[in-house]
Formats: C-alpha cells, structure tokens, sequence
C-alpha cells in the first residue's frame, strides 16, 4: 500500500504520496593540538561532509498536487541534491591554576538539508495566507559558534559557566500541511542565539551528591522569506531551563546499599512556529527513582513526570498537537553475574 493506492470503490482514496530516496553520505575528519605551556593550548580541527541525496516521485500522477502557477510532478520523476559543507573549529584553553580552566573558541555546526514529499512548495503556497519557507527541497543548516567559559572547583563544589552567541543559517522548521497531509521541514534563513549556562554539582556529605543547573536563551529571527516574522523567536527555542537534582548512592547497613534520587525540570516558555502565534507555558517535571543492592541483586522503582504533568511536546501550525509522555513508573531487577 505504500507505493500503490487503494482502488476500493467502497472506500475510494482521495489523497496518496509515495517518493523513494537513495541517500550517500561520508566524511573526513581531522585535528591537531599544541601546547605553548604548561597552562595554555591550542586545539584545532576541521571536518568535511557531503551528502549525496535523491528523491523518485513514486506517486502515480493523478494524486500529485496540481497548482496553478506551479508545474506539476510527473510519476519516476529523480532529484538530486548534493548537500556539504567544511567544519572548522578552534578551542584555547588557559589554567591559570589546577583549580580553574577558562577557555574559548568557535566552531561551526552543519546540518544536512533533503527533500519533502514531491509538491509540497506548491501546496504551501496555495495556503490562505501562504505558508512561506516551506518547499520541496529544505536546505542544509550551518551554524557558526563563538563560545567563552570557564570550570572551577570551589571547595567541594565544582562549578562550569559558559556564554556563546551562534549565527544560524536555514535553521528548520517542521510544518503539518492538512491540505495534503504531509509532515515537512521549512528553513528560517537566518536565526541569531545569545545565552550562557552555569551548572554546579557537589558532594556535600559522603555518598550524598547535589547538582544545580540554569540555561538561558535569547533568539532572534533575523532573516525570513516573510518579512512579518522578523524579530520574532525562533521554534523550539526554550527562553531558559532550570534543572536540580538530590542523590544517595551508598550503604544504609553493612549489607544493603540504597540509591534514592530526584531530579526537578523546568522548560520555559517556548515558541512552535517562526510566527510565534503559539507559545507552551513553562512546565515542571519531576523524575525520581529509588533502589536497594544487596549482593549481586539490585531492585530500584522508578517514576518518570512524577506529577503526571500534562502538556504538549509538539505543535505544528492549524492546531496539531502531539501530547507528551504521561506519568510512568516501574521497577526494574538487575542481577550481576
């Protein structure tokens, strides 16, 4: 059924797509290092990838999408679509003490583009309004990062910070057209990422670990065949996260070991669509876990959204929406042999 639609007269098929693809990919990768001291370095890389992708409409021709304006696909039709791009990236790195590390550096990110279901662009343009950005071909991604940090021990803690800001270009996008009921990729053309993050763990008693962590994210959309959507927040760009986590891992007897874990989430605001007309409130999770070890057996209850938080993990334009995980627990036995 896949390649061929159904011919049931008592249950006729109106909507039907079918494309095959062939892809090749490969990759070169390569790096030096060199220390000018004891205390300062130098790391370099580079690395090449290309991706060789091809598209066969394998739709039968009366179920192609047929737009004014646009020319319609013809069954067996080949694309081809050759996607690459060179990686470099340069990291320094200073101790000024063996207690601190500050380091720096940029490196550029690549993300390969493809190609959605034959007519697609055509679709998307027929839209009222027109959902623009969205084509047969999605273009590759490329990001360009310039990062400054730091890791430190402070006493028992151990403490890391970062700041970067990241140029993105034909950043995705993912669209559900109801019309002819696709799932696709879209490229935003250029997106601009400022935000630090800082986390920090330490044991404050013997076998009992704490760890503490903040994320912030500002995005901006720069560039995009819409002019409407300009300034605004980029999808599935989280404005910050906060994450804190408890754990015992150590004996509550001299034959019985315990673990007992919690871990806190929060997702903030965070933006479905370059049009921003659709936001997720922040959530709250909360995972916990709690085990016994005695001789070689371990037996440990877990709960995932402890809470039973309900919320969306996807959104797609038109009031599609992809519920997240409920609440869910178990227990696991491990015996070591």
């Amino acid at each position: 059924m896949f390649r061929t639609p159904s011919t049931n007269p008592l249950n006729p098929q109106f909507s039907f797509l079918a494309d095959g693809q062939d892809n090749f990919a490969w990759a070169v990768f390569a790096n030096a290092g060199y220390e000018f001291s004891d205390q300062f370095r130098v790391d370099a890389s580079l690395r090449y990838d290309r991706d060789k992708r091809k598209q066969t409409t394998l739709t039968p021709t009366p179920f192609l999408p047929n737009v004014a304006g646009f020319p319609q696909g013809v069954t067996g039709e080949v694309r081809t679509r050759v996607f690459d791009d060179w990686q470099p990236k340069v990291t320094f790195t200073y101790e000024p003490s063996p207690d601190l590390t500050l380091y720096g550096g940029y490196s550029r990110g690549f993300r390969s583009g493809g190609f959605n279901q034959t007519g697609v662009g055509a679709v998307a343009a027929a839209q009222t309004p027109p959902i623009l950005g969205v084509d047969d071909i999605f273009k590759a991604e490329t990001a360009d990062t310039f990062e400054a940090g730091f890791k430190a021990k402070l006493g028992p803690a151990n403490i890391n910070g970062a700041a970067y800001t990241t140029t993105s270009k034909n950043s995705y996008f993912f669209v559900f057209l109801a019309a002819n009921s696709t799932q696709n990729l879209g490229n935003i053309d250029e997106v601009q990422l400022k935000g630090f993050e800082l986390e920090a763990s330490a044991e404050i008693v013997p076998n009992f670990d704490v760890n503490a962590a903040i994320g912030v994210t500002y995005s901006d959309i720069k560039e995009f065949e819409d002019p409407a959507a300009i300034g605004n927040e980029a999808p599935l760009i989280s404005r910050y996260t906060i994450n804190l986590g408890a754990q015992y891992d150590g004996p509550i007897s001299d034959t019985v070991d315990a673990l007992f874990r919690i871990d806190y989430r929060r997702t903030g605001k965070t933006w479905w669509e370059p049009f921003n007309t659709t936001v997720r409130q922040p959530v709250d999770l909360v995972d916990a876990r709690a085990g016994v070890r005695f001789g070689d057996v371990a037996i440990t209850a877990f709960a995932q959204n402890l809470f039973d938080e309900k919320y969306n993990a996807e959104f797609s334009p038109g009031g599609f929406v992809f519920k997240a995980r409920p609440r869910r627990y178990g227990v696991e036995i491990g015996y070591t042999f």
